[in-house]
């Protein structure tokens, strides 16, 4: 064997070790959707969509689902990833004034108190809140700690922590911070004037701030 034909050999090898270790690294997997870094959705469950409780009232479902529907179209699409990962109680929440998102390493149980958010506070405040939780999924669903942690970097800290109240401003996990921006991006809303949230500063533009999070899943 020649020296070029070696060479051209090795190069072969080389190539084929490359493209073996991106399939091996495809947010692609067989029957459903990986995302880079995070939770597999298989099939079935990305075929799925919300699961109410058996209590969950007509008016509180159309509010939580035009809320989706009004969400831009990239962050809808997150959202079809894993709303069958998702069951959803309308009830006030254990331990939360408003809202809460909890996990148990497989499913996602969503818990709003819509009809007093809705009633105290409005339609804008509560497609907010259902966006906010909705975030928490993605989150944990779809978004890798390197993503995560350059999204938080784009947010501005926000108002200075409250003595005695909540984790709010400045003191905010980072996972508030992520979904309390990801319902802004989500609505196109700065969040001006909400008495929910977190009291976290917008980045702007929010389009900019959300670019990644549109690219983030592959089919």
């Amino acid at each position: 064997m020649t020296s070029e034909a070696r060479i051209a050999l090795c190069a072969f090898f080389v190539i084929c070790l490359i493209f073996a270790g991106r399939q091996v690294m495809s947010p692609v997997a067989a029957n459903g959707v990986v995302a880079k870094g995070g939770q597999p959705v298989g099939a079935q469950q990305l075929a799925a969509t919300f699961r109410f409780a058996a209590k969950s009232g007509a008016a509180e479902q159309s509010v939580f689902l035009a809320a989706v529907a009004a969400a831009r179209p990239e962050a809808q699409r997150l959202v079809a990833i894993v709303d069958g990962l998702v069951t959803v109680h309308f009830e006030h929440p254990p331990g939360s004034p408003i809202g809460l998102t909890r996990f148990d390493g497989t499913d996602y149980d969503v818990t709003i108190d819509l009809a007093a958010v809705t009633a105290q506070y409005g339609a804008r405040e509560a497609s907010a809140i259902v966006l906010h939780e909705l975030g928490h999924v993605v989150d944990v669903a779809l978004v890798n700690d390197k993503l995560r942690n350059e999204l938080d970097g784009a947010i501005p800290t926000g108002e200075s922590c409250l003595r005695g109240g909540p984790p709010t401003g400045a003191c905010a996990s980072v996972q508030e911070r992520f979904a309390d921006t990801f319902s802004k991006w989500a609505m196109d809303d700065l969040g001006v004037n909400l008495a929910s949230g977190y009291r976290i500063l917008p980045p702007v533009p929010l389009e900019t701030w959300g670019r990644p999070l549109g690219a983030l899943v592959s089919y």
